[in-house]
């Protein structure tokens, strides 16, 4: 999305006096990714940046700029952790908060509080990005993997030594971010918390991501937990959930969000002014443009990629662990039959909980979904997709068969739309599978939040 030098930018270069805001919140955001998205901002508009670093490294000002030197705006980007996000917008002082996770209830409380809508809603909450928490040790540690327990173990202080899993035995040391982190909030939410731990009081604590993985890296006994972006020279685990699913590391996992510990990196406004600089910057932060920062930067992209089909047709025999005594054989039979013949798309749409409404990441994958299809068509007309529906284990089979029925159909009809009458609707089939081949477990929120789902399919 192209975005122009508007009339108020250019009158704050010819002597006006230069807009001025504050991007507040999370580390992982804010250290590289936000001011690269400032820095390519500036470059789409056909400007420049200079970039000021004050006495705390975690607070910069960029200074967009004409080739002529006039200043159109004064960006100033503070990081210091997802938990400053929401005081900093119900002071005023920040434009847009960054979080590392979505704002929970106490936030949501603390806004309304302040009379300030629940910034949750679509035209409010912003996904930037995508980003898996890494489980990180030094190279040479013999451990490739460990489950959701043992990481709960480990930095709770029950597992203290690397013998118990496998490794050289030792002392294992743990580093973890600090508690206005979102990192450690997700690692907090995702891993401790369900399992009624709490990090060990022996941990030392990093505000800074880069720190972290890097005394993690020169440490043979050291475990720690960082952003995808910060993987430096440490080495990543793979993760087992409680239904012993492993799942690796990878961009596609992240993308799909079935690896345990993905998670979303967010841009939430509050009442951002049509036509100013902040509200173009936000426009070009959720531009297709601004994906190709986000992969420069180490982080997940939003772009859509395929599954190798033979990993789509092994997905069946997780699909059938745990298979539950109501499952309708024939559901079954059409859903291997369809994974036989079909390629997974990595993009995932979310639902909440007994509902056919999507999530806000869902409305904006509409769009990138129709764009992938017209592209899929002009290679071949032959193509088409699947619209597979998934619900989490709630319920009976029956009642979840017409629930992910109704789910796939919502976005049939949404991505027709999108698609445009030049696009037949047969190309888009939806198809509902009910609890079937869940990607995470129904024990936690979490992985019920992640059955919930419609997923993409080309056949």
């Amino acid at each position: 999305m192209a975005v122009g030098v508007g009339a108020g930018a250019r009158g704050a270069a010819a002597g006006g006096t230069p807009e001025a805001f504050v991007i507040q919140g999370s580390n992982t955001i804010g250290a590289r990714l936000m001011p690269a998205l400032v820095e390519a901002f500036a470059v789409s508009i056909g400007g420049k940046t200079v970039t000021l670093v004050g006495s705390q490294p975690e607070e910069v000002e960029i200074r967009l700029q004409t080739d002529a030197g006039g200043t159109l705006a004064s960006v100033r980007v503070h990081s210091h952790g997802s938990g400053t996000a929401v005081p900093g917008l119900i002071s005023g002082d920040a434009r847009l908060g960054m979080l590392s996770r979505p704002i929970d209830a106490k936030e949501v409380e603390a806004l309304k509080a302040a009379g300030i809508a629940d910034l949750r809603a679509t035209a409010s909450e912003h996904v930037v990005a995508l980003d898996g928490v890494l489980v990180l040790t030094a190279r040479g540690n013999p451990v490739k993997a460990l489950s959701m327990h043992q990481v709960a173990g480990i930095f709770s202080g029950a597992i203290t030594d690397w013998a118990a899993l496998g490794g050289q035995p030792g002392r294992i040391q743990v580093y973890a971010r600090d508690d206005k982190s979102g990192t450690f909030d997700t690692f907090n939410a995702l891993v401790l918390k369900p399992r009624k731990a709490a990090l060990t009081a022996g941990a030392q604590r990093f505000e800074s991501s880069e720190e972290l993985s890097d005394s993690v890296a020169r440490d043979a006994n050291g475990i720690g937990f960082v952003g995808f972006a910060y993987l430096r020279n440490a080495k990543a685990l793979e993760i087992a959930n409680e239904c012993g699913i492993a799942y690796a590391p990878t961009v596609f996992n992240v993308k799909t969000e079935q690896y345990p510990l993905s998670r979303r990196l967010f841009l939430y406004d509050r009442n951002v002014a049509p036509g100013s600089v902040a509200e173009r910057l936000l426009a070009f932060v959720m531009s297709p443009a601004a994906q190709d920062v986000v992969r420069a930067e180490g982080f997940v992209d939003q772009g859509i990629e395929l599954l190798d089909d033979r990993d789509q047709v092994m997905r069946l025999a997780d699909g059938i662990i745990g298979l539950e005594p109501d499952a309708d054989p024939a559901v079954l039979k059409d859903l291997a039959a369809s994974l036989k013949h079909s390629s997974r798309v990595s993009t995932t749409l979310v639902f909440r909980m007994s509902s056919t409404t999507l999530d806000s990441k869902g409305e904006a994958d509409v769009a990138r979904i129709a764009e992938f299809v017209r592209a899929l068509r002009a290679s071949d007309p032959a193509k088409g997709v699947i619209l597979a529906g998934f619900t989490d284990s709630a319920g009976n089979f029956a009642a979840n068969q017409a629930l992910s029925q109704a789910r796939a159909e919502q976005l049939k009809a949404a991505l027709v739309s999108a698609l445009g009458p030049d696009v037949p609707p047969s190309v888009v089939v939806a198809r509902g599978y009910s609890k079937l081949l869940p990607t995470s477990c129904n024990t936690t929120k979490e992985g019920r939040n992640r059955n919930r789902r419609v997923e993409v399919w080309v056949k």
